[in-house]
């Protein structure tokens, strides 16, 4: 082996290499890079604030593909070393809840978000970057409200701003003029979306609420209920409908059923305009007959007609029905009489007859139809002047109107009933009523034929004419035989 002093005395240019070699090698091992190798300890020497991002230490605050312009600038502006270079240690210029505003100066309007109020800036941004635009900590659209606002998704039912997170759509997020950090008010902001809702129109009935604002019934963020109501109907609706409320509570013996029903009082009101008095969705009686399209049950238990199989069959209507208002004769939300009869009328088949008893049907109808004997220029329904209906209703033991009416529809003229119940048993009893040029008649069950004629001698009872025989083939001979005059 050649001694090392005649090797480099005889290599020259290798003694250079080893030399650079040994050199590289004590650096990666200084450094950390050598496989195996400890890591070193920081050196002792100052570093340049504008050189943090730049090393190993702070490298993924560069890294963020939002990064706070004051960080790319110089981190000294917010950060202070502390003590000796060699514990590179910093503090904050100032508190975390002033140093944000050393630079930030924004205008306070009269509702601030609670960050922003106590100076908590970075509990929504991260002070030196993020993914996220303005360095927010997390996606706006999707968890960063949530952080804090998460209980506004856990409801059945989700604003649709609400559900993909677009808060910023109604709500400032540092300090607002309107309550809520509100973009702007209530309803104008509720508009911007639903623009056809309670937009004001030439005859177009809106509902008050709609002044007051659409908040005091729907939840701007989520609701158990359908469309964000605060409440179902009726509750919610009797919140500010007392009078109402009132009127099912107090003195008031029969309740609509769609009024109690959940979303009841919306199946006949439009809940925001209308261009019908009282909100109604639609005239009557077709509000009426979406439910009264089947058989049901009074609150008594006794059946109900199917109204809309009786209107459509039956042509010959009463006045209130013919003219489209069922609200005539009955209350739509609540009454102290049977089947929600809006004033006095006698539930039984039999009743003394009292004036106030019947003051539902003298709201129409001239109370001498009944008081008056004599019933000429009062109604048709005489025999001579003799007044039918007096007859019939103003006794000890009278008969209501509806023994002979159907107060809704007929197939027969005035529209007189083909049957009404009668007894325990609900028996159908026959009124076989005809109408005649000169009166009409009847032949119920419980009495012989009768018969009335308006030109007749009143009281005089007028017995009803058989059909005649079929003429013969042969004619009988002639006579010359004269009636005998009667005198009239």
């Amino acid at each position: 082996m050649r001694p090392i002093r005649s090797w480099f005395k005889f290599s020259p240019v290798m003694f250079v290499l080893c030399l650079v070699t040994l050199s590289t090698i004590s650096v990666e091992r200084a450094a950390g890079q050598v496989a195996g190798a400890p890591k070193p300890t920081r050196p002792a020497v100052a570093v340049a604030p504008q050189n943090c991002t730049t090393t190993e230490c702070h490298l993924p605050i560069a890294n963020h593909a939002v990064r706070h312009s004051q960080t790319a600038a110089d981190c000294a502006a917010c950060h202070v070393q502390v003590g000796d270079v060699a514990s590179h240690k910093f503090n904050l210029l100032a508190a975390k809840e002033e140093l944000c505003i050393k630079c930030h100066q924004m205008p306070v309007e009269k509702h601030s978000h609670a960050p922003v109020k106590e100076g908590k800036c970075m509990d929504c941004h991260d002070p030196h970057g993020s993914e996220h635009k303005a360095e927010l900590k997390g996606d706006p659209n999707r968890d960063l409200c949530v952080k804090c606002h998460g209980d506004l998704q856990k409801k059945a039912f989700v604003h649709g701003p609400v559900a993909v997170g677009a808060c910023a759509t109604c709500h400032k997020p540092h300090s607002s003029a309107e309550p809520k950090l509100l973009i702007a008010d209530a309803n104008t902001l509720c508009q911007t979306c639903h623009a056809d809702t309670g937009k004001a129109e030439p005859g177009l009935h809106l509902h008050k609420a709609m002044e007051v604002g659409c908040v005091n019934c729907h939840d701007a963020h989520t609701s158990d209920h359908k469309f964000q109501l605060r409440e179902t109907a009726p509750k919610l609706c009797l919140s500010c409908h007392k009078a109402k409320f009132d009127q099912m509570t107090a003195g008031a013996t029969v309740v609509h059923g769609a009024v109690t029903e959940e979303g009841g009082c919306t199946s006949c009101h439009e809940p925001h305009a209308s261009r019908l008095p009282g909100l109604q969705r639609t005239t009557q009686p077709q509000s009426c007959l979406k439910c009264h399209d089947k058989p049901l049950k009074a609150i008594d238990g006794k059946p109900m007609t199917n109204m809309a199989v009786l209107l459509a069959t039956n042509p010959e209507k009463h006045g209130p029905i013919r003219e489209g208002h069922c609200t005539v004769c009955h209350d739509p939300h609540a009454a102290k009489n049977f089947r929600l009869l809006s004033d006095d009328y006698p539930e039984k088949f039999y009743s003394p007859f009292s004036e106030d008893l019947y003051k539902l049907c003298f709201k129409c109808h001239t109370a001498d139809l009944v008081k008056k004997p004599n019933g000429q220029g009062i109604t048709n329904f005489r025999d001579g002047t003799k007044n039918m209906h007096a007859l019939h209703v103003n006794q000890e033991r009278g008969r209501t109107c509806r023994a002979c009416h159907e107060v809704h529809a007929s197939k027969r003229p005035s529209h007189m009933r083909e049957s009404v119940p009668f007894g325990s048993s609900s028996w159908m009893l026959e009124i076989n009523f005809q109408k005649s040029e000169e009166g009409g008649s009847c032949a119920p069950g419980c009495h012989a034929p009768k018969k009335y004629v308006r030109s007749g001698l009143p009281g005089v009872p007028a017995p009803i004419t058989p059909p005649a025989p079929a003429a013969p083939s042969i004619p009988p001979p002639a006579t010359t035989a004269t009636e005998p005059e009667v005198k009239k």
